[in-house]
């Protein structure tokens, strides 16, 4: 108690209890210093009635906090599948592949919740799947082709986020995004050629531009939508893909895209920590909040590994898994800073350790089947009505980076080495 910050003379006058009363148990202790605390001197007495409520409680909760006394209590606190629990107390057993990973239910989205997303590859589900349930999922920049198919929506590339922000992989691209949309970052009129088309190193959108006309076009026309997209949604989700990040050297300005075809002499590369992390989604936060003080942050890990890695110490396993370790960190004490404003949605952990077939056949993207599942978790954390059905069956993702042709030709390349006798 004196290492608690206890003064001498309340440490003293307990001592002098516990000589007189020899209690063996916490509850004997508590129940001779609620028969003695009136005994002891005004600034004792004033200073013990602020220590002993939570002094008492924080021990009661550690010597109960692994008890396991009703089914719910073990679900939480007891890793699933354990095999004794199985044979002696068969309705405190759970499955790892059919619990969901939750403790509290933050169930603020309703059918007219203003939703938008952004972020990694894995965000295209999430943004589709709500898309799918009809909620009021907010697109203010659509590219959805007018002769495509809308039955074919939710195994594309369209509608992937609420602007046409195209994928954003580090949270460094999704501050300049929030900063962009509310004027306080201008992206350089930059462009990178590839063969006779050019994109833009801070946004990667398809299709790519023809001429700079085309590109300067879009450039106004995006930051008007996502000034309108972000001022509009009373939740936002973004899901964090990886660390290793590529900035551009004379403005510290991060590319969003694959940073091999830019110049490299500008670019300069940066695998952020914990802290750089958490001040990129405070900075990111406190943008947003100024210019729309109502808005909730939902948070997650993109389960998919790293596809490269530019380390030149680790094995590409190794780097992948740091990555996603620096981002669950950080985005633990990001929303520890946030608890009433900030939740995180655990659908890293769902695929990595709940799903029985996570992965597609390239055994990097997350099967049909594992979304689902993650969709369901989010469907019970944050749904005002949960949906336990109605779940999308997604193609798998490496088709949907193949453009029609481009699948053709996979499908007639076997096909000609057969013809030729290969």
């Amino acid at each position: 108690m004196k290492y608690d910050g206890l003064s001498f003379d309340s440490c003293e006058w307990l001592r002098e209890i516990f000589k007189k009363n020899q209690p063996v148990s916490l509850d004997q202790f508590q129940d001779c210093f609620e028969k003695s605390k009136n005994l002891a001197s005004q600034s004792v007495q004033k200073e013990l009635s602020v220590y002993f409520p939570s002094f008492f409680n924080d021990a009661k909760y550690n010597l109960n906090c692994y008890i396991r006394d009703i089914p719910e209590k073990t679900r939480v606190t007891q890793y699933p599948n354990n095999q004794n629990t199985k044979v002696r107390n068969p309705s405190h057993y759970f499955d790892i592949h059919q619990d969901l990973f939750f403790r509290n239910h933050h169930r603020f989205i309703t059918k007219d919740t203003p939703i938008g997303s952004a972020g990694s590859c894995f965000a295209t589900r999430i943004a589709h799947q709500l898309q799918s349930w009809g909620y009021n999922y907010i697109i203010k920049e659509d590219d959805l082709p007018e002769e495509f198919p809308i039955e074919n929506l939710y195994n594309s590339n369209y509608r992937q986020s609420s602007a046409r922000v195209g994928t954003l992989f580090n949270v460094p691209s999704m501050r300049q995004m929030v900063e962009r949309a509310f004027g306080l970052w201008e992206p350089e009129h930059i462009i990178v050629k590839e063969g006779d088309k050019i994109y833009d190193p801070f946004r990667s959108v398809s299709p790519l531009y023809s001429n700079y006309e085309e590109f300067a076009f879009d450039y106004n026309k995006h930051t008007l939508a996502l000034k309108s997209a972000l001022l509009s949604c009373d939740v936002f989700i973004l899901t964090l893909g990886l660390t290793e990040a590529w900035y551009f050297a004379h403005s510290g300005a991060y590319t969003s895209v694959s940073p091999h075809k830019i110049e490299p002499t500008l670019l300069r590369r940066k695998n952020l920590d914990v802290s750089e992390n958490v001040n990129e989604l405070e900075s990111l936060f406190a943008t947003y909040r100024k210019y729309n003080p109502k808005v909730k942050l939902i948070l997650s890990v993109s389960p998919v590994p790293l596809n490269k890695t530019y380390s030149q110490t680790d094995h590409i396993v190794s780097a992948s898994n740091l990555s996603k370790s620096i981002l669950r960190v950080a985005t633990d004490i990001f929303i520890k800073n946030h608890p009433d404003d900030a939740f995180y949605f655990p659908s890293y952990e769902m695929v990595m350790f709940g799903s029985e077939n996570p992965w597609e056949i390239d055994k990097r993207h997350v099967s049909s089947e594992s979304v689902q599942r993650v969709m369901h978790l989010f469907s019970e954390m944050f749904l005002a009505n949960p949906k336990p059905e109605g779940f999308l069956n997604f193609e798998p993702m490496q088709l949907l980076r193949k453009t029609p042709l481009m699948m053709l030709k996979n499908v007639l390349r076997p096909l000609r080495g057969i013809l030729k006798g290969d």
